[in-house]
């Protein structure tokens, strides 16, 4: 199912079209074309320019929105996803249809690079807003309200992000685009409030438990000095102030880690609120365990043996184990190399800090369930020790904040604080909403951005069917798609109109050559994606595989294609294999009836 068109009822987007505007149809190249007239829908047309062929069951359709600064893009692409007054057109792949005003069975996903106030309010349900400023506050995860702390955090996230979504690429053929290498990843603790510094933060943790995780931070403190004291006795006159320094910080930072994982599990704890404030479970003859139990086990024993209870219902925190997991594998990365003039952080490589990525968040969706709420409060910060480029970076935001939250669709894990979404309502069908995406690509990037989506996208929601509107200022991206897919605003002394594509070239046509000597283009000057099925056309025309389906295909594409030269290159190579010139007298025809009609208009 996919948005084919949407009707807006004259004077509800006056932002966009003027003051009492007359009622708007916009199609956004569906199998159909759709016009509605006094509020009803008037006339159903066969869309002349809809290739199947160039998309897939994945990807039902494609769409674009252009236009001049100012034009009304942004707010048109918001107004598709959450108009509670307009009426949409859903189509189904064979060309049926159905009239709506509710499409919260659809998720809309909204993502912008830039800062962007007006897409966090009125909301429709279903709807993830992924605007740079909704990522911003996420990631602070409330800490701080300093821009500082705000940019760490946040740049922090997008680390992990970008991380995980270089695995998740270069473990496919996407070859084209070399994504940078984080050689080196500096690794940082987090700090948590609960410690035996703030006893008075544990107000909802059970009673119960509290007294055995105080101890516990006892047991931290004690241990760590006790192995600092050990050391310094064993220091002999070989061993040079700064190796000292370096054992010293190493038995520092694994004793801050052991600290900063109880604050994570206290930190989740206090979020059930005061629901098991006397409901706490653990063995009466804690204290006389502890006491005998180094950190490690006494952390390993408070997890098998502790838990909550309501009614007959017991939560035990065995199923937590992974955070020992992932606190082992931390404390194996601490050596020599790996230390830093600061004891709360280590450097580590791509692959080390991946595990780490993995390890946590296995740890956060064990706490997934109905006693517990999923904890934002990250007990790592990332940092890679690379400058990458702005290219780089828009790439990797674009394509790894949408893997981010398809992961998350996948895992059940709903962390946004900042829209109406609801992991629930998700069912088969995806909008996809890119405000240009391709913001800061090379041009070279541009040509392919089509490609990209097609190729990415779909193995990103593996399992959905993605319907895709981007806003782009690029050319380049326009020689991707027919024109019924292209939405045209044209504005005019501050007034905004629905250009005709009938007379405009997109699919297939090529550009300014200006653009290949200022931006040393390769390959040509149409989309990349284009391209490649121009070629095996004339691969299948050149060794004679032209079944009859076939041949129709090539047919209705090459009708499509509005660059002339290609376009009647193409036909005559075809007519030339077939003995038939009846397709390229079609054409002929045509582009004279086009050529008539515009010289009546000038």
């Amino acid at each position: 199912m996919k948005i084919a068109a949407i009707y807006i009822p004259e004077g509800n987007l006056s932002i966009i079209f003027g003051e009492g505007h007359q009622e708007v149809t916009i199609n956004l190249g569906g199998r159909n074309l759709y016009q509605f007239k006094n509020g009803e829908l008037d006339s159903v047309e066969l869309n002349q320019y809809y290739i199947d062929d160039l998309l897939s069951s994945d990807i039902p359709l494609l769409s674009c929105v252009v236009g001049n600064n100012g034009g009304g893009k942004t707010t048109l692409l918001q107004y598709i996803a959450n108009a509670y007054y307009c009426t949409y057109v859903l189509e189904e792949q064979d060309g049926s249809y159905e009239l709506t005003r509710n499409i919260e069975k659809i998720h809309r996903i909204y993502f912008t690079p830039y800062l962007n106030y007006n897409s966090l309010d009125a909301a429709r349900n279903n709807y993830k807003d992924l605007t740079k400023l909704t990522l911003l506050k996420l990631d602070n995860h409330g800490d701080s309200g300093l821009l500082d702390d705000f940019l760490e955090a946040h740049n922090s996230e997008n680390t992990k992000r970008w991380i995980k979504f270089n695995h998740f690429y270069k473990n496919r053929e996407f070859t084209k685009i070399t994504l940078p290498v984080f050689h080196e990843v500096t690794l940082s603790l987090g700090y948590f409030d609960t410690s035996i510094h703030k006893p008075d933060k544990f107000n909802d943790t059970s009673y119960q438990l509290r007294p055995a995780i105080t101890l516990i931070y006892e047991k931290i403190k004690q241990e760590a000095s006790e192995r600092e004291i050990q050391m310094g006795k064993n220091f002999t006159g070989d061993i040079r102030g700064e190796e000292a320094k370096i054992l010293s910080n190493g038995i520092r930072f694994e004793y801050d880690l052991f600290e900063t994982a109880l604050g994570k599990l206290v930190s989740l704890l206090e979020r059930a609120g005061n629901h098991y404030l006397d409901e706490g479970i653990i063995p009466e003859d804690f204290e006389n365990v502890l006491e005998k139990l180094t950190v490690r086990e006494a952390f390993q024993w408070f997890l098998e043996n502790t838990g909550v209870y309501a009614g007959s219902e017991q939560y035990l925190f065995v199923q937590h184990l992974p955070l020992l997991e992932l606190v082992d594998y931390v404390r194996s990365l601490v050596n020599e190399d790996t230390l830093t003039d600061n004891w709360r952080r280590i450097v580590i490589n791509e692959a080390q800090a991946l595990r780490v990525i993995q390890l946590y968040d296995a740890f956060n969706v064990s706490f997934i369930g109905e006693w517990f709420n999923f904890d934002t409060k990250p007990m790592f910060k990332f940092k890679p020790e690379i400058n990458v480029s702005s290219g780089e970076q828009s790439f990797l935001n674009l394509f790894s904040v949408l893997y981010d939250h398809a992961d998350n669709i996948k895992t059940g894990v709903d962390i946004d604080r900042y829209s109406t979404n609801s992991l629930e309502g998700i069912e088969k069908d995806i909008l996809l909403l890119l405000d240009e995406g391709d913001n800061a690509f090379h041009p070279q990037w541009k040509k392919e951005y089509v490609k990209y989506l097609r190729e990415i996208i779909p193995i990103i929601f593996e399992g959905y069917q993605i319907q895709i509107i981007i806003t782009s200022h690029d050319p380049l991206t326009l020689s991707d798609l027919p024109k019924n897919n292209v939405v045209f605003l044209e504005k005019t002394d501050q007034v905004t109109k629905i250009g005709n594509s009938g007379f405009k070239r997109t699919l297939g046509a090529n550009i300014a050559d200006l653009l290949k000597d200022s931006f040393f283009m390769q390959d040509g000057q149409i989309g990349a994606y284009i391209a490649g099925v121009i070629d095996f056309i004339i691969e299948d025309i050149g060794a004679g595989r032209l079944t009859e389906e076939r041949q129709i295909a090539i047919e209705r594409i090459i009708y499509c294609i509005d660059e002339p030269i290609i376009k009647f290159k193409l036909a005559e190579m075809l007519s030339e294999v077939l003995g038939d010139q009846s397709f390229e007298a079609r054409l002929i025809d045509d582009e004279i009836s086009r050529l008539q009609e515009r010289r009546r208009q000038i």
